[in-house]
């Protein structure tokens, strides 16, 4: 497919390990609804280099022959040696045949074409599927890949050789996890940000008929519970609760939908109701994840990935929020469990891309 606008023109170019040494090296891609990700890695033994990446906006691009022909076509020309053996591609949807239906784009990737037309096989698999495999290679003691919260009674638990479970609210919600073989952990994709959210009190069951009356059935989590859920829940407020008069939230309502929950983040450290916005958005992730913990059990742990988890950490944390909302259950049998789980933040931005370089084999 041609891209809308000259791809190269769209290219951020970042030189990493140029002189990195490596047996071979692979194509790594991480395409999600406002980042498109492209990156070339040296694999040498067990360990993984990023030596280029490229950073192309999601929106303004649709398709990716281009931008990885552009890639290519600069890592050459730095070096002779950079030529990818082979590529796999982290995409947000539901992949068939190594197709994959983008949830939140307008376009679609189909790995057989691109593996005929740029001359390389070419590899396809869920942005999520990608993560998982990504995740045996943190270190969940390293402050700079992984943070570890604490439980409402101050524990962190010692993860298990037993199920790993991914979340990650970005501009969708995904979910992944990785089951226990007795030797190896084998990852799975899922598309667990589609399960019917389930309100727990009256701001998300307000919240919850709102999205119902607006979409004309019942919303999924990730209407509510991702950088899409904070643009409609800025919407449910301003409709249902009202808004303050002021500069700020002018600016707010004047903006692009897309760069409204960073202009509520912005907000939220000085404004009450932009508070009370990302409270609610910790509330329903917390509750989420505790619903994911419940089915899987995850004791190798529950992991948090996606931008807007990292980027509003502060809230998550403050007043142990976050904990206090996963931790809740009826049955006196099930909170046990879930204090059994450790919880980690994945803070390491480049997860996805060595996730799709492991899945490369």
């Amino acid at each position: 497919m041609a891209a809308k606008t000259n791809c190269k023109d769209k290219m951020k170019l970042k030189w990493l390990n140029k002189d990195a040494s490596f047996d071979r090296l692979v194509l790594a891609g991480d395409i999600g609804g406002t980042n498109t990700n492209l990156a070339l890695v040296g694999i040498k033994g067990e360990k993984l280099t990023i030596v280029v990446e490229a950073v192309f906006p999601s929106g303004e691009i649709d398709g990716l022959a281009e931008p990885i022909k552009e890639l290519l076509s600069a890592a050459k020309q730095e070096k002779a040696n950079l030529v990818a053996s082979k590529g796999c591609v982290c995409a947000a949807g539901p992949v068939a045949q190594n197709v994959c239906k983008l949830t939140n784009l307008s376009w679609n990737i189909d790995g057989n074409e691109l593996s005929k037309e740029l001359g390389v096989n070419i590899s396809i698999i869920n942005d999520f599927l990608g993560i998982s495999y990504g995740i045996p290679a943190l270190d969940v003691n390293n402050p700079e890949q992984i943070f570890a919260f604490k439980h409402t009674d101050g524990s962190i638990p010692e993860p298990r050789k037993a199920t790993k479970a991914v979340i990650g609210p970005g501009t969708g919600l995904g979910a992944g996890y990785l089951a226990w073989n007795g030797t190896n952990y084998i990852p799975n994709s899922s598309e667990g940000g589609h399960l019917t959210f389930a309100p727990f009190d009256e701001e998300s069951q307000s919240f919850r008929d709102y999205m119902v009356k607006r979409l004309g059935e019942v919303p999924d989590v990730e209407v509510l519970v991702s950088g899409t859920g904070i643009q409609n829940l800025y919407e449910w407020h301003r409709d249902i609760k009202g808004l303050p008069k002021s500069d700020a939230w002018a600016e707010i309502e004047n903006a692009k939908p897309t760069d409204r929950p960073r202009l509520i983040s912005k907000l939220s450290d000085s404004d009450p109701v932009a508070a009370s916005m990302l409270r609610l958005f910790v509330k329903m992730l917390a509750r989420y994840a505790g619903d994911i913990s419940t089915l899987l059990l995850p004791f190798g742990g529950l992991y948090l990935a996606g931008g807007v988890a990292q980027k509003e950490l502060r809230w998550l944390v403050g007043d142990n929020l976050f904990m206090k909302y996963y931790e809740m259950a009826y049955n006196k049998n099930i909170k046990p469990l879930l204090m059994q789980t450790p919880i980690y933040l994945i803070k390491d931005y480049s997860i996805s891309l060595y996730g799709a370089a492991n899945a490369c084999g």
